[in-house]
C-alpha cells in the first residue's frame, strides 16, 4: 500500500510521469494545489488532472487539498503533515516509509516544504525529471532522494511550554531613547522574563537565585541540544556616553551644588550586558512549536 502526495502548481505533467512509473502499489494519490488566483485557476487544473487520471488509473482514489500559500514553506509542510495525520487515523497500520512526496511542482517555496515535510515526518521522497528530445525509451525519469528522516524529537510538557513561549515572544532593548531603535527580534526573550512568563521566578528564601532558574537551564541545554534554539550569552543596553556631563557642579561659599545642564546632549550607544542570556528560537524550532500547537504532535 502506498500513498502518493503531490504538489502541483500551473504544470501537471510531472504527476503523469510519476505514476507512469511508479502506480504499481499506489491506492491513495493527493494532490495539494493553490486557491483560485486572478492569474490562474489552480482548483480547474487539479480537477482537470483529476478527471484525466481517472481514466488511466481508475484503481487510484484521488483526493485533494488546498494549499494556503506557495511561497511560504511552512503551509506546504502543514498540508502534508495534515494528511498524512488523516490517512494514518483512518488506517493505524499505516507506516511512514509508505507515503511518498513529490517534490517536483509548484514554487521553489513548496519544493522546499516538501522537502523538509519529508525530513521531519520520515516519508520518501522522489522527484520527476523532465523529459528531453532524445531519451531512448528505457530511459526513467523518477528519482528517489536519499532523505535521512531526522523525524521530531519527542518533548515533555515543560520543554513544549518554554520553546513555545520563546517562539511567540519578542525581544527587544528595555528603554529604548526616543528615535532610537530598539532591535525588535521575534521569537527572543531573556532569561528572566521567561521565568516571569513561566511563573517560576520566585526567589529562594536563602540567595537570590529564583527558584526555576536550575530547571529552566537543564531545559534550555535540552533545546540546544536538539537544534531548537539557541542562547546568546548577553542582552543590550543603551548608555549615555555623556552621562556625567547631564548636571554641573557648582561651588558657592564652600558649599557645593548641582545644577542641570542645558546643553547637555545625550551621545547614545549599545552596550552588551553579560549577566543577563536570552534564547532565540531556531527556524526548526518554530517549526516544532507549530506542529504542536496546530496538530497536538
Amino acid at each position: 500500500m502506498t500513498i502518493f502526495i503531490a504538489p502541483i502548481g500551473v504544470k501537471t505533467d510531472h504527476v503523469k510521469g510519476w505514476l507512469k512509473e511508479e502506480s504499481r502499489d499506489v491506492t491513495t494519490l493527493w494532490l495539494i494545489h493553490s486557491k483560485k488566483s486572478p492569474k490562474y485557476d489552480f482548483p480547474k487544473l487539479a480537477k482537470k488532472l483529476e478527471k484525466d487520471l481517472k481514466l488511466s488509473y481508475p484503481q487510484i482514489e484521488i483526493k485533494k487539498a488546498i494549499l494556503e500559500n506557495a511561497f511560504r514553506e511552512d503551509p506546504t509542510i502543514d498540508a502534508i503533515l495534515t494528511i498524512i495525520l488523516d490517512e494514518e487515523k483512518h488506517d493505524p497500520s499505516l507506516l511512514r516509509n509508505e507515503f511518498v512526496v513529490n517534490i517536483t511542482g509548484g514554487t521553489n517555496a513548496v519544493a522546499a516544504g516538501a522537502v523538509l515535510a519529508a525530513t521531519f515526518y520520515g516519508t520518501r521522497a522522489q522527484y520527476v525529471l523532465e523529459p528531453q528530445k532524445g531519451d531512448s525509451r528505457k530511459t526513467k525519469y523518477v528519482y528517489e532522494l536519499p532523505i535521512r528522516p531526522i523525524g521530531i524529537a519527542k518533548m515533555n510538557q515543560n520543554q513544549l511550554d518554554v520553546l513555545k513561549i520563546i517562539a511567540e515572544s519578542t525581544y527587544e532593548i528595555e528603554d529604548t531613547p526616543k528615535n532610537l531603535d530598539s532591535h525588535k527580534t521575534d521569537g527572543c526573550i531573556t532569561r528572566n522574563k521567561l521565568l516571569e512568563k513561566l511563573g517560576w521566578d520566585k526567589k529562594d528564601e536563602n540567595s537570590s537565585r529564583k527558584l526555576g532558574a536550575t530547571k529552566l537551564t537543564a531545559i534550555a541545554k535540552k533545546l540546544k541540544a536538539s537544534g531548537n534554539i539557541e542562547q546568546i550569552n548577553f542582552i543590550e543596553t543603551y548608555v549615555d556616553k555623556n552621562f556625567d556631563k547631564k548636571e554641573i557642579t557648582n561651588i558657592s561659599h564652600g558649599y557645593t551644588s548641582k545644577t542641570k545642564n542645558k546643553k547637555h546632549r545625550a551621545n547614545w550607544e549599545i552596550v552588551k550586558n553579560t549577566n543577563e542570556v536570552r534564547y532565540v528560537v531556531t527556524t526548526a524550532g518554530k517549526r516544532q512549536a507549530r506542529d504542536s500547537l496546530m496538530f497536538n504532535i
